[in-house]
């Protein structure tokens, strides 16, 4: 088994990740074990027989429907007389995901840009998702993509799986498939570009598949928290899980969804801080380190450090975030800035700078379709049809890319959110 070496950043060993797992799973199977051990056990009861365990299934199921039908009358009940009813309702016992079922989606304009030979219309990708919770612990989340590739494609991706359960505000824990807790933008605002500000994300912090420099999704498990202390809101959100592989064909990142193609572990920390006297602000420090195979060197350790500042009060919204990419042979430096001001609760003008500066013999960018220098600015309106549901966007961006053409476009986006 190879060992991880050691790094300016966190670093664990292969055996400390599948202790750490394990206990993990130790700890709430025994939990959950010794909560439910009345009703998982009864040692005077054996299935001796298959019949058996299907007479035993069915029995379930029909004492299922009967009490759902009590839990219905003894509701109807209490509402007809002026009476509580039962703590525990029909709700309690219905499968709830689903219910809340929302939906993100947009439609785009743009003039002849770095990714089109031709002005176009487009329709964006479409992001299904829902939730689900029992109580005030346990919860979950799923959210699907529908991506319109070019030639008429389309692709059905999973974003976002995880199972969570909340012991106390200083302490979550998620399981699955979530987004890294790489700065503010990528906790934030997620897939629903209804969310954005702008019409986009800022070029490098795109998708994996859509040519990202980041790995923005992680497959693992995460702990998060928050308290209060010394006039100042402090949260955490810590990640282990699987790293991402590039893929060398398409010059892409590929997180690894179901399993890793290296025996070392990916670490992203956040540490962010709310002042109590000033509103709106958030300060944050983050960090991660990962290994990746490169055609230059096989086990290359990446390293990401950066912070993040974000004002978003009185109809401001300021955001800002710096990265620095490290490995043994090279770095790179990437951070945008952007501003916007609401005026007369509908309309938003916006200004973002985007910037990012590497060295082309570096070997992580070397397989990456972003492998050079590169710059945005961006200067634009959101009209808010409702501020929740719909708005109309237009910018226009200037789009620098050292060794090639530069691109003056002129956008626009429809985008809802149901």
């Amino acid at each position: 088994m190879r060992t991880v070496t050691k790094s300016t950043l966190i670093r664990i060993r292969t055996g400390g990740a599948q202790a750490l797992l394990l206990s993990m799973s130790l700890f709430f199977t025994t939990s959950v074990m010794q909560a439910n051990a009345a009703e998982l056990f009864n040692p005077e009861e054996k299935v001796e027989t298959q019949p058996n365990l299907i007479a035993i299934q069915q029995n379930a199921i029909d004492d299922m429907r009967q009490r759902l039908q009590r839990l219905e009358q003894r509701g109807q009940q209490g509402e007809d007389h002026g009476v509580p009813t039962s703590v525990e309702t029909a709700e309690d016992i219905r499968p709830q995901f689903g219910v809340n079922l929302g939906v993100f989606g947009d439609i785009n304009y743009s003039s002849k840009n770095r990714e089109r030979e031709h002005q176009a219309f487009s329709i964006g990708d479409l992001d299904f998702y829902s939730t689900a919770e029992y109580g005030a612990r346990i919860n979950l989340l799923a959210e699907l993509l529908l991506e319109l590739e070019e030639g008429g494609e389309n692709i059905l991706d999973l974003e976002r799986l995880w199972v969570g359960y909340t012991f106390s505000d200083l302490l979550i824990l998620r399981a699955g498939k979530q987004h890294s807790a790489l700065g503010y933008w990528n906790k934030t605002y997620h897939h629903g570009k209804q969310l954005f500000l702008t019409i986009d994300r800022p070029f490098f912090l795109a998708f994996e598949d859509d040519g990202g420099i980041l790995p923005v999704h992680i497959v693992g498990i995460e702990l998060e928290g928050a308290k209060s202390f010394a006039g100042m809101r402090w949260k955490y959100e810590m990640s282990l899980g699987n790293g991402p592989m590039i893929d060398t064909v398409g010059k892409v990142l590929i997180p690894n969804n179901t399993s890793d193609n290296n025996n070392s572990k990916q670490i992203v920390l956040r540490l962010s801080s709310t002042p109590a006297r000033c509103p709106g602000v958030t300060l944050g420090l983050f960090g991660t380190t990962y290994e990746v195979d490169t055609t230059a060197k096989a086990g290359l350790e990446e390293a990401i450090l950066g912070a993040d500042l974000s004002y978003l009060n009185s109809g401001w919204e300021f955001i800002s975030e710096y990265f620095r990419l490290r490995n043994s042979q090279d770095h790179a430096d990437a951070f945008y800035i952007q501003l916007g001001y609401t005026l007369f609760e509908v309309m938003t003008p916006y200004a973002r700078y985007e910037y990012l500066n590497l060295h082309p013999a570096d070997p992580y960018f070397m397989d990456l379709q972003n492998n050079s220098d590169r710059d945005q600015q961006i200067f634009g309106l959101r009209y808010e049809i409702d501020s929740l549901r719909s708005s109309l966007k237009v910018q226009y961006r200037r789009d620098d890319k050292k060794g090639a053409k530069t691109f003056n476009m002129t956008e626009a986006q429809w985008s809802f959110g149901f």
